[in-house]
């Protein structure tokens, strides 16, 4: 009997490594997140405080025992103008819109300005001031613009509205299905735009270094990109063989099975 020269065992050697390898590897320590962090992590401010900006919307709530006392604030419809700055300070339907001079017009108070203030600080102080009016009343303050975007290696990218004001990039992350097999987890670029303001960040979801960035807690209209490895550009061939891998690797044993019988 003719043996099978032993090239032929290298050929469909050569064939299969080829299959596995033609999608650019992805490897496993790139697809692991806060690879060095230790029992030992330093402590992480948990609520991140966002001072309010020209532009932001905000939900106004104000309660008392007796309803009548704040019924100006539950029927206040329409769109009002601070009368200081001639500009639009008020959208009921979508509610109290901070104007270009950080001010929100307010039944009884008339001008309040709320730029720079955290929501537990303007509360606070929305609520000493109708004390003056209004016996036991209570006041709810909180954004309604909160919305983030994810773009790019995640499998659910879109904009989400964010219901409180305490989010986290990882959250946001999971918000958007998390990170494709293609995602470069290394350099996350945050864009953050607040007034006329507008940063630009690396975040290392790889390190722990991450719970202690600026940007680890994130802001309202916060763009959050994720950019491709470089396998990326070899993914539809990859995906190709993942899909019909069980195939190919069926047919080459036929063929190489073949093969050698006709070289017996």
């Amino acid at each position: 009997m003719r043996k099978v020269p032993i090239y032929t065992y290298y050929i469909s050697f050569g064939f299969l490594i080829l299959m596995f390898n033609s999608c650019g590897s992805v490897r496993i320590d790139d697809m692991v997140m806060m690879q060095d962090v230790q029992n030992e992590l330093a402590l992480v401010d948990s609520l991140a405080a966002i001072e309010i900006r020209p532009d932001d919307i905000l939900s106004i709530k104000v309660a008392s025992r007796n309803p009548d006392n704040v019924r100006a604030f539950q029927e206040f419809n329409g769109i009002s103008r601070n009368p200081t700055s001639g500009s639009d300070a008020l959208a009921s339907a979508e509610g109290y819109r901070v104007d270009e001079e950080g001010k929100i017009y307010l039944p009884f108070l008339g001008p309040v300005s709320a730029a720079g203030k955290t929501v537990i600080q303007l509360r606070q102080e929305i609520k000493t001031a109708l004390e003056q009016y209004v016996r036991e009343v209570t006041v709810q303050v909180r954004f309604l613009n909160f919305k983030i975007t994810v773009l790019g290696e995640v499998n659910r990218p879109n904009t989400y509205s964010i219901p409180n004001e305490k989010l986290t990039i990882l959250e946001a992350i999971g918000m958007a299905g998390d990170f494709t097999h293609y995602a470069k987890r290394n350099t996350i670029l945050v864009i953050r735009q607040r007034s006329d303001i507008r940063e630009f960040a690396r975040i290392d979801t790889q390190d722990k270094s991450l719970f202690t960035s600026r940007y680890f807690f994130l802001k309202p209209n916060d763009i959050i990109y994720v950019e491709p490895l470089k396998a990326r550009q070899y993914a539809t061939t990859g995906d190709f063989f993942d899909r019909n891998g069980r195939w190919i690797a069926a047919l080459t044993g036929a063929a190489t099975f073949t093969l050698g019988l006709l070289l017996r």
